[in-house]
């Protein structure tokens, strides 16, 4: 029932206009340009003033005084870098871009499909579920539109966010996710006058690293060092580096765990070097990113997404993730959500492509999940 040519369309349109995170506004003004021609009640929150975005969330309401109750559907509106001036091109399977920017179907794809939805719906007036629709800022930069939105202004339990690849992945299950920093305050000195004066805040950082196993540690646990600065010039002994990583598990306790451990290793180190000069420091800061998600595939929404797709012949299947998104907030704030792809591939790169016959299927499924009542 849903109109491709118009889906593909709205797509090439939202992927025109520039949204790297804090900068959605232009593209929020196109999604309430559409939701006033659809006559749909909605509000956007303040949010803002807390993620530092040019706009806030966008919640929208269309009811159809349903007895089933009411679903979220979400998506969100902001793109990493390179992420400017993107020209999408039209292939015979898939669309890309010109290769020297990213796509933006994540998650421009996500809202395509709901915006077809809600015109479908209006247009048809077909008999369908009450939805609420959270179209969030800041994604990309720590899930921040989700985590700072006014969840007040919604009413639902359940719901789905449009923001993986196919759509015979339904994420049901992913990780909490701790960011933590390891900033080592060294001794600076000449390096050719006086080094012996010194404490390199790079070399203890290396002994700090060479103590911390990185990579997949386990099913479902993973610990990644993504960034190091350290040092001012060459000729000066390192007074000050700091080490920037991240650690995701399913499992709570192994997050604490291994934390402890680091915690541990830097203490020792930092004591063999305050033996040299009580100057010397190490400070380790912990900030949770996000709480993992675990829906039970006896759920409503699990169940109705699975029917959906079975009525067009399509098998999708409930798995668990490494990676995080809105959904993982809106579990934290009481709604049961799940992820369902929408056709991406290779996001985050210049390479990134909205596979067709996925896109539809995706479309086709959220349509389906909205009409069965």
């Amino acid at each position: 029932m849903i109109n491709k040519k118009r889906l593909v369309n709205t797509f090439k349109d939202l992927v025109k206009i520039d949204s790297i995170s804090r900068d959605e506004k232009k593209v929020a003004n196109y999604i309430i340009k559409k939701l006033k021609k659809l006559k749909l009640k909605y509000k956007i929150d303040n949010s803002n003033k807390k993620t530092g975005s040019n706009t806030g969330n966008i919640i929208v309401y269309k009811n159809y005084n349903s007895k089933q109750g009411v679903y979220l559907l979400s998506s969100h509106m902001d793109t990493v870098v390179p992420g400017i001036n993107i020209k999408p091109i039209i292939k015979k399977k898939y669309i890309t871009s010109a290769g020297n920017t990213i796509l933006g179907a994540d998650d421009k794809s996500g809202l395509a499909i709901i915006i077809e939805l809600l015109e479908t719906l209006v247009e048809k007036k077909i008999p369908h579920l009450n939805i609420e629709v959270a179209i969030t800022t800041c994604e990309e930069i720590g899930l921040l539109g989700a985590k700072f939105l006014d969840y007040k202004l919604l009413k639902s339990k359940s719901g789905i966010v449009l923001d993986s690849t196919s759509p015979d992945r339904l994420v049901i299950k992913g990780p909490s996710s701790d960011y933590f920093s390891i900033e080592v305050n060294g001794i600076e000195a000449h390096s050719g006058i006086n080094p012996e004066k010194g404490i390199s805040s790079i070399k203890v950082a290396a002994e700090i690293i060479n103590k911390i196993n990185i990579g997949r540690l386990s099913k479902g646990t993973t610990l990644n060092i993504g960034k190091i600065d350290g040092g001012s010039a060459i000729n000066i002994v390192p007074g000050k580096t700091t080490i920037l990583s991240e650690i995701r598990s399913h499992d709570e306790s192994k997050i604490k765990k291994i934390l402890d451990k680091i915690k541990k290793d830097i203490l020792k180190i930092e004591h063999k070097y305050k033996k040299t000069n009580k100057k010397f420091s190490i400070k380790f800061k912990k900030n949770r990113i996000y709480d993992s998600i675990n829906i039970s595939k006896n759920e409503q929404v699990v169940k109705r997404i699975l029917k959906a797709s079975k009525k067009i012949n399509y098998l999708t299947s409930p798995v668990e993730t490494g990676g995080g998104a809105d959904a993982n907030f809106f579990v934290k704030n009481g709604i049961k959500t799940v992820n369902l792809g929408t056709g991406m591939r290779e996001f985050h790169t210049i390479n990134e492509k909205l596979i067709l016959d996925e896109f539809f299927t995706s479309a086709e499924i959220i349509y389906n999940f909205f009409t069965d009542v």
